[in-house]
C-alpha cells in the first residue's frame, strides 16, 4: 500500500519536478514567456492538481503584465478597449472554461474545440464582435500559435483592441491531451493516464487493495529518475493484457509505440517518434490483424496517407494540397492506377485531415471528455448514467465515436478501364460492358446515370471523366475510338440552401447509394462541339417526366437560351 500511494504522490507532483521554479513552469506553458524576464513573477514551482489551474496561473500572472505595460503611445478608443479586454480576461481565467485538446498528444494551442469553447484570444475577438473572425483562424489552423497566424484582419483587431501583437502572444496558451482526474475515475484502467516515471499494480477490487508487486499485475509504469520520463512507459488494461506501450528518451518521446484494441492482446496501431514528434509510418490494423490504413510522417506532419480497403482490393492514396483539399489516386489489386482526383476535406469534428478511421487512445488521450463531464463531484455519460447509480461496463464509453473526416470529391476525376485484352475483344453478353471495363466504379457510374437509356452504359469506354461538385456528379464524359459520350446532369435548388443547385447523388468509394430521384431537374447530352443532341428529359420534383426534347439536328446551347430569352419577351 505504501508503494502505491506514493506511485500516487508521485504522479501528482510531476509537473512541480520538472521545474525549479513558477517561471519555469510559465514558460514551458507559454515560450513567449522567455521575453518578460524582467517582468517574471518570482517564487517556487507550484504542485498543479489540474491543467486548469495550470491556466489560470498562467492568465493570473499574464494579467499582471498587461496591467503594467506602459499605454503612452495609444489613443483614446484603444485605451478604452484595452481596459475592458483586461477585465474580459480576468472573468474568462475566473471562469475557468478553456478548450480541450482533443486531436494531438502534446501540448498546443486549441484556437475553438468540438464543442465550442474559445482560447483566451479567440474569446476576446468574441467578445468584441469578431466571432467570424475567430472562425476563421480555427478553420485555418486551429493548432497555430498567433505568430503563425496570417489573417490580416487579426491585424485590424489588435490594432483596435489596444493590445500589442506580442502581449497577444504572451496570453495564448497551450492545453494539455490528458484528463486531470483520470487516475481517480471509477473506470480508470480504460482511460489513458499522463505517463510519469511511476510504479503502480492493479488493484484487487474486492479487497479494495493493490495486487501482489508481480510484473504482470503491473498497471502503469514510468522508468525514469527525478521525473524525467527515460526508457519504457507501459499501461495495461488488465492483468496480462496490454494496451500503450512506448518509449522516451529525455522526457521526449522516442522510438516506437504500440497500442492495443482495448481489452484484447490484437494491436491496433504502431508509430515511430523521434524527438517527441511523429517521424515515419504509422500503421494501423483491423481488430483480425489486417493492415488498413500507413500515414507517412516527417517530423510531425502527414504527408501520404494509404488506405487498404479490404472488401474491394483496393489502395487509396491521399497527399494534402492544402488545410481543405487532398489529390486522391486509386489503385486495385494489381497495383493499377485506376483513379484520380481531387478530394475536399470535409471536416466537422475539427480533425486533421487523415484522421477519418476509429480514434483511439495514442490518437487522443481526451476522447473521453466527449462522454464525461464532471459536476457535482459525480461524473455523467452521454448514455444518461452515472456514477453514482449505474455505471457502464468497461469499454462501454469507447464506444462513442466524434464526428470524423470525410472526403467529397471534387472538381475532375479520371478513371481508367480495367478490362484485359481478352475481355475487351470477347465480352460477356449477359454482363454490362461498364461493369466489365469499370468493375470498382461502373455500378456508380450506371445510378449516377439511371434517366440515360442504358445502351449508352452498355459499353466499354476507354477512360471515363466525371466532374464534381462537393461528390455529386455534374458531368460525364466517356471516351472511346469510336465513341463519345458527354452527359449532364442539373438538379433543382434544395430548399435547404436555394442559391446552390445539388445533385442528390452520392458515390462514395466503398459503397453504391442510389440517388435521390426527386431532386434531378434535367438530363441530357452534348456531342464534341458542346452542342446537345438526343433526347433531353425535364423531370418534376418526384422524378415524373414533364417534358422531353428531342434534337434531330444538333443544337448549340446559347443558341436555345437566346430563343428562350426573346421568346419570353415575344419578339
Amino acid at each position: 500500500m505504501k508503494k502505491f500511494i506514493a506511485s500516487i504522490l508521485m504522479l501528482l507532483l510531476s509537473q512541480q519536478i520538472f521545474a525549479e521554479s513558477l517561471y519555469e513552469q510559465l514558460c514551458r506553458f507559454n515560450f513567449n514567456w522567455k521575453k518578460y524576464a524582467l517582468q517574471k513573477p518570482q517564487g517556487e514551482a507550484i504542485t498543479f492538481r489540474s491543467d486548469k489551474a495550470y491556466i489560470q496561473a498562467h492568465l493570473k500572472n499574464v494579467l499582471v503584465v498587461l496591467r503594467s505595460n506602459p499605454t503612452e503611445n495609444l489613443n483614446a478608443q484603444q485605451r478604452q478597449s484595452r481596459a475592458h479586454l483586461i477585465e474580459v480576461l480576468a472573468a474568462y481565467r475566473e471562469a475557468g472554461i478553456f478548450p480541450k485538446n482533443l486531436y494531438r498528444r502534446e501540448r498546443l494551442p486549441v484556437f475553438i474545440d468540438e464543442f465550442n469553447t474559445h482560447c483566451a484570444v479567440g474569446f476576446l475577438m468574441r467578445e468584441t464582435g469578431h466571432e467570424a473572425l475567430a472562425q476563421r483562424i480555427a478553420a485555418a489552423d486551429n493548432y497555430a500559435w498567433v505568430k503563425d497566424i496570417h489573417d490580416p484582419e487579426l491585424l485590424v483587431w489588435q490594432n483596435a483592441s489596444g493590445f500589442t501583437v506580442e502581449e497577444l502572444k504572451l496570453i495564448q496558451g497551450a492545453y494539455d491531451s490528458y484528463l486531470d482526474n483520470a487516475f481517480t475515475l471509477p473506470n480508470k484502467y480504460e482511460i489513458p493516464q499522463k505517463p510519469a516515471t511511476m510504479l503502480v499494480y492493479f488493484e484487487n477490487e474486492a479487497l479494495h487493495k493493490p495486487m501482489p508487486a508481480k510484473p504482470e499485475n503491473i498497471w502503469c509504469k514510468g522508468e525514469g529518475i527525478n521525473g524525467v520520463l527515460n526508457g519504457r512507459w507501459e499501461q495495461n488494461y488488465a492483468v496480462g493484457i496490454p494496451w500503450i506501450v512506448g518509449y522516451y528518451e529525455n522526457g521526449k518521446r522516442t522510438g516506437q509505440w504500440q497500442e492495443y484494441y482495448q481489452g484484447t492482446k490484437q494491436l491496433c496501431r504502431t508509430e515511430n517518434w523521434r524527438n517527441d514528434k511523429l517521424n515515419g509510418i504509422r500503421k494501423r490494423f483491423d481488430r483480425f490483424g489486417n493492415l488498413i490504413e500507413e500515414i507517412l510522417f516527417r517530423d510531425g506532419k502527414a504527408i501520404k496517407k494509404t488506405n487498404y480497403a479490404l472488401e474491394d482490393s483496393l489502395t487509396w492514396i491521399r497527399k494534402p494540397l492544402d488545410s481543405n483539399m487532398v489529390y486522391t489516386e486509386v489503385f486495385n489489386a494489381a497495383g493499377t492506377l485506376i483513379a484520380m482526383g481531387n478530394e475536399k476535406v470535409h471536416n466537422p469534428g475539427n480533425l486533421q485531415w487523415f484522421q477519418n478511421i476509429e480514434l483511439t487512445a495514442l490518437n487522443t488521450a481526451m476522447l473521453q471528455t466527449q462522454t464525461a463531464t464532471q459536476s457535482d463531484n459525480s461524473i455523467y455519460y452521454s448514455n444518461g448514467l452515472s456514477s453514482s447509480s449505474s455505471f457502464p461496463r468497461r469499454g462501454r464509453l469507447w464506444s462513442y465515436e466524434p464526428p470524423l473526416v470525410t472526403y467529397e470529391k471534387e472538381g475532375t476525376w479520371k478513371y481508367y478501364g480495367e478490362y484485359n485484352y481478352a475481355t475487351r475483344v470477347t465480352p460477356n453478353p449477359s454482363v454490362n460492358k461498364m461493369i466489365i471495363a469499370y468493375p470498382h466504379f461502373g455500378q456508380d457510374f450506371i445510378n449516377a446515370a439511371f434517366q440515360v437509356s442504358a445502351k449508352e452504359f452498355d459499353f466499354m469506354y476507354d477512360s471515363i471523366q466525371v466532374d464534381y461538385i462537393k461528390n455529386r456528379v455534374q458531368h460525364f464524359y466517356g471516351f472511346a475510338a469510336q465513341k463519345y459520350l458527354h452527359l449532364q446532369i442539373s438538379y433543382y435548388k434544395t430548399k435547404e440552401n436555394p442559391n446552390e443547385q445539388v445533385a442528390q447523388l452520392h458515390i462514395y468509394p466503398y459503397l453504391t447509394i442510389a440517388p435521390y430521384q426527386n431532386q434531378v431537374h434535367y438530363v441530357g447530352q452534348f456531342n464534341q462541339k458542346g452542342e446537345r443532341i438526343g433526347e433531353w428529359k425535364y423531370y418534376t420534383r418526384d422524378n415524373k417526366v414533364y417534358k422531353t426534347e428531342k434534337y434531330m439536328i444538333a443544337w448549340k446551347e446559347e443558341e436555345e437560351e437566346k430563343k428562350s430569352v426573346t421568346s419570353a419577351y415575344g419578339r
